[in-house]
């Protein structure tokens, strides 16, 4: 895990072309990655407020699935916010690399000159690649997700506004046929993508993703995987040859791959919950696993029957009738602290139900304990009476310390939390017009996903 602001350990490639090995950049190996793409440039203070809830959730949900985060590793644009929102998760971020151009980067303790940028402090590894444009790392990038990968995981792009360099990783990244998360409602590429703007051969405009764009949505799949696992990082080993163009892609390519590959969309105003939902259910999968389907986990031994309580406001709403100034603010918190409130509390109850039944199961091995010790004592001359009795006191053992640690603390302080968030929202002032009321809607969701996702401080 990275330390915050220590900065990043740095590793040239001697060459664009330069195979890639995981252990000799010091990456890890079969592990899924998550490429964060997006232009950068400074995404201006309104977009960046609205996208770093986003980017600290999925960081959060990377954390916990063992995912590694791929960006350009520049401290500028949306690489930045990535290392924004990892600072924000005090030190519980997950593995973040960077791929860059090593003419656009100040590496170390190097002082930018002329166009060049720093490296983001928060990222744990820098892949630099002998180049003097951005863009002309971006065969790197992609051969370090081969490496970080494998064939065996998958790789998942997030899509944060974009460019034209952006529109060249895409045309790498779906030719692989690999899944593709955008983010709508950032500008740039993305926003091209989900309103069907991609230009075709002739200048036709075709519809890339079309005609349901709420929520999430799966446009087609099946094209073949193509990818090198590749290695290398001793600067000198060989002299660099001559810098190449960075690579360009036609409209029409990008245009073409969306359409036939697998592309999720997610407005960024409905919050993180589905941008992480979309995040889990690619990243746990398997390679080619579609974006749109879970399939459940094959079980062998049944499960315990749960039936979860159904789902009531916090506060009835009938209660505006007598308090009117209140409608308002019962109405946001229902809609968007109650949904989030009632799932950490059946997490919560579910696991003190599990707990229940792992006292009611050592209970019952106790008993047989019991009952197998008066057998060994009927039956002295009998060995298995005490064969049974040493393996019942074992499980009734073994039972007794897992129902101990049986129930989900985490959730009900979650729940706790939210709880209280709910009745503060509740106590704030009246908002003075409508465009205060869709910030305190923006700010309260944000505070949710936050309760939800990050990591529970018990201080």
């Amino acid at each position: 895990m990275p330390t915050a602001g220590a900065g990043p350990r740095v590793r040239r490639l001697a060459h664009p072309d330069a195979d890639i090995r995981a252990r000799a950049l010091g990456l890890p190996r079969s592990h899924p990655v998550l490429v964060v793409l997006g232009a950068g440039d400074d995404p201006g203070t309104d977009l960046a407020a609205t996208v770093l809830p986003v980017l600290r959730a999925v960081l959060a949900a990377a954390a916990r699935t063992g995912v590694t985060v791929v960006t350009a590793g520049a401290d500028a644009g949306v690489a930045h916010l990535v290392g924004l929102a990892a600072e924000a998760l005090d030190g519980r971020w997950p593995r973040l690399v960077g791929v860059a151009p090593s003419g656009r980067v100040a590496a170390e303790d190097a002082e930018p000159t002329g166009e060049e940028v720093r490296l983001n402090a928060n990222h744990d590894t820098a892949v630099l690649v002998p180049g003097s444009r951005w863009g002309e790392e971006l065969p790197a990038l992609f051969r370090v997700v081969d490496a970080v990968a494998g064939a065996k995981r998958p790789a998942l792009a997030l899509l944060v506004g974009g460019d034209e360099v952006t529109r060249a990783a895409l045309v790498e990244h779906l030719g692989r046929d690999r899944p593709l998360l955008v983010l709508a409602g950032t500008g740039g590429l993305a926003d091209e993508i989900v309103h069907g703007h991609l230009a075709a051969g002739g200048g036709e405009v075709v519809d890339a993703v079309g005609e349901d764009r709420v929520g999430v949505e799966r446009v087609g799949v099946e094209r073949a995987v193509t990818g090198q696992v590749v290695a290398e990082e001793d600067p000198t080993a060989a002299a660099p040859p001559p810098t190449r163009p960075p690579p360009t892609a036609r409209p029409d390519d990008l245009a073409v791959l969306v359409r036939s590959g697998q592309v999720a969309v997610v407005h960024v105003d409905e919050g993180p919950d589905k941008v992480v939902a979309v995040l889990v259910r690619v990243l746990t999968g398997r390679p080619g696993a579609e974006v749109g389907h879970t399939a459940p986990p094959a079980t062998i031994w049944p499960r315990p029957r749960f039936r979860p309580p159904d789902p009531h406001p916090v506060v009835d709403p009938g209660y505006v009738l007598d308090y009117p100034r209140l409608a308002d603010a019962i109405h946001e918190a229902n809609q968007l602290v109650a949904p989030a409130l009632h799932e950490c509390e059946v997490a919560a109850l579910r696991a003190r139900e599990r707990a229940r039944l792992l006292v009611a199961l050592a209970i019952a091995a106790g008993f047989a304990t019991t009952l197998f010790a008066a057998l060994q004592v009927w039956l002295r001359d009998v060995p298995w009476p005490g064969v049974l009795l040493a393996a019942s006191g074992a499980v009734a053992a073994v039972l007794a310390v897992v129902a101990r640690h049986g129930e989900d603390p985490d959730a009900r302080l979650r729940a706790e939390r939210l709880r209280t968030l709910y009745f503060d929202h509740l106590a704030a002032p009246p908002a003075a017009d409508d465009a205060e009321r869709e910030e305190r809607a923006r700010e309260l969701s944000a505070a949710v996903a936050r309760h939800r996702h990050e990591p529970v401080s018990r201080a």
